[in-house]
């Protein structure tokens, strides 16, 4: 927590001291899109940091576990197709809609009002799932 509230504060000193040189107000939109700047390259970084989420990591040590050495190898390599798929995705999404900033806008603008709740309620478990903390079945004495 420590560390993430380190880096909490030295990104408001960089743009706090990047409003007050440069003579340009940052808004949040701009913030959070890096105003809109960034290329395929960066997008496609982007992605691969997106799949690393907390039940990934986790499964990636489970396996790890279990198998040795070559168990997150071949549990990334097992992944490696819908990460390149993805980044496909993304790309063309992003050329096709600049102004997006999530998938629920996507949903919103193409099926409506009633796919976004429907979506809405999807990713928020999807979250919850991931966040969570799953704990190991009790073992039977003596493993």
């Amino acid at each position: 927590m420590g560390l993430g509230g380190l880096f909490a504060i030295f990104t408001a000193g960089l743009v706090f001291l990047g409003d007050r040189y440069s003579g340009h107000q940052t808004t949040s939109e701009e913030f959070s899109t890096a105003g809109r700047s960034i290329k395929v390259g960066l997008t496609a970084c982007d992605i691969v940091s997106k799949w690393t989420w907390a039940a990934t990591l986790l499964q990636s040590s489970n396996v790890a576990f279990q198998y040795g050495v070559s168990g997150p190898f071949w549990y990334a390599s097992g992944a490696t197709i819908q990460v390149l798929l993805f980044a496909v995705l993304a790309v063309e999404i992003k050329r096709k809609c600049p102004a997006i900033h999530t998938a629920l806008e996507i949903v919103h603008a193409r099926w409506g009002t009633p796919a976004h709740i429907i979506f809405l309620g999807f990713m928020f478990l999807t979250n919850l799932i991931g966040a969570s903390f799953w704990k190991r079945p009790p073992q039977p004495p003596g493993h």
